[in-house]
């Protein structure tokens, strides 16, 4: 069979499009990876001066009983919703469970027994948390023909041991 005219500039035309695809999305990919890292850099460093001050920051942790899959279907994803936890059963499941009676006859001044008399004890876990957040936008190639939004947000979170001022 005799190729028609034009056929292969058609398909170099076809190529050339694939190719400028995957090339823009590579360049998209490294952006943001830059990007994310620069962003748990800000966080770390967030986290880094709370972990540094005289007095904690902490604002106690959001208790999660179990979550929602999103539309992706996959548990434990970012998309997912999630159901509110009892902070009661940090108390009933983990310190009420070590017996922190007997545990402080066996070592005094324990960190359970501790927890045991505290109204808050997830306060005295003693971690710091940094966060940023990033708008990232897409350059053209990939916004018109991959990705219909305009930008990214990126989050990026850090958590880290207060130190109490003692360095």
């Amino acid at each position: 069979m005799k190729p028609k005219s034009g056929q292969a500039i058609v398909e170099l035309v076809v190529a050339l499009v694939v190719i400028l695809i995957l090339f823009a999305g590579s360049i998209q990919i490294c952006t943001l990876g830059v990007s994310h890292s620069r962003l748990m850099m800000m966080a770390r460093r967030e986290a880094g001066q709370k972990a540094m001050s005289e007095q904690s920051s902490f604002a106690g942790p959001l208790f999660i009983a179990a979550c929602t899959p999103g539309n992706d279907g996959i548990a434990f994803s970012r998309d997912d919703g999630t159901v509110p936890g009892d902070p009661a059963l940090l108390q009933v499941g983990i310190v009420d469970y070590a017996h922190p009676e007997e545990l402080n006859q066996l070592r005094t001044n324990n960190p359970v027994s501790a927890m045991a008399n505290s109204s808050f004890p997830q306060d005295l876990f003693g971690l710091v948390e940094g966060s940023a957040t990033k708008n990232v936008p897409l350059i053209p190639i990939v916004r018109e023909l991959l990705y219909n939004k305009d930008s990214i947000d990126l989050q990026g979170k850090a958590w880290m041991t207060w130190t109490k001022g003692i360095y």
